[in-house]
């Protein structure tokens, strides 16, 4: 777990220095949801979505290239009982979760953004403009995973729980967080910016179930909202 710590702190760093010559400090809320061993798709019910909120700071290291770092909390739930698949184990779960991620981020019409002009003014343009993005990030949590409605008897599930039990109630693993977005500039000062990601992961106990379940898959949470950005700095220099 060292090596993706150290790698954050890198990145951070390289962020507050290039900061220096124009940054945005953004707000997130959106929604959350999750695919594991109790949700078997790669959608949720819409009643297993939770909400998410968050805070980020990019700058840009190109006209076209931006870095980003932000800090998201969210919960994330699951039941057996809103799955014909699931319902005869019963399981369900929350999960309290707390990610700190830095992202890449390439907007291929950034540069149409700001423009110097004949006197040497640096204007801007407002765009409407798509970007994808892509990162790492070291997520930690709370589990709260309720074995007990299980009405079975097969001895491999039973042993499973006692496996999935002695894992404990808490989470620290690493994401691998891809999306896409739009964003909307609104003025000089504030751009909106509407984005969705799939969030992979390096473990199986994202709900707090593996051996009784699945234990060969990892599970995924995505996440999905809008995020409003104010600019300081000089955003048009690079």
């Amino acid at each position: 777990m060292k090596e993706p710590v150290i790698l954050l702190y890198l990145l951070l760093s390289m962020t507050l220095i290039r900061a220096q010559s124009g940054w945005e400090v953004g707000v997130f809320a959106g929604l959350a949801a999750y695919s594991g061993d109790v949700n078997p798709t790669l959608t949720s019910r819409f009643k297993d979505f939770t909400p998410s909120i968050g805070l980020t700071t990019r700058t840009n290291l190109s006209k076209r290239f931006g870095f980003r770092v932000g800090l998201t909390y969210l919960k994330l739930k699951g039941d057996d009982e809103h799955y014909e698949s699931r319902e005869s184990r019963d399981f369900n779960f929350n999960t309290n979760l707390v990610e700190l991620g830095v992202v890449g981020e390439w907007e291929p019409f950034g540069a149409n953004r700001f423009f110097t002009d004949a006197e040497g003014k640096i204007n801007m343009d407002k765009l409407i403009s798509p970007y994808l993005f892509a990162g790492v990030g070291l997520m930690g949590g709370g589990l709260n995973t309720d074995f007990s409605n299980y009405p079975g008897k097969n001895e491999q599930i039973i042993a499973g729980i006692k496996k999935d039990r002695a894992y404990g109630n808490s989470l620290l693993s690493v994401s691998l967080p891809i999306g896409l977005g739009l964003k909307f500039d609104l003025s000089e000062k504030f751009t909106l910016a509407v984005e969705g990601s799939i969030r992979g992961s390096f473990t199986d106990y994202l709900d707090g179930i593996s051996f009784s379940a699945s234990p060969g898959a990892k599970d995924i949470y995505m996440n999905m909202g809008i995020v409003v950005y104010r600019r300081f700095g000089n955003p048009g220099a690079e």
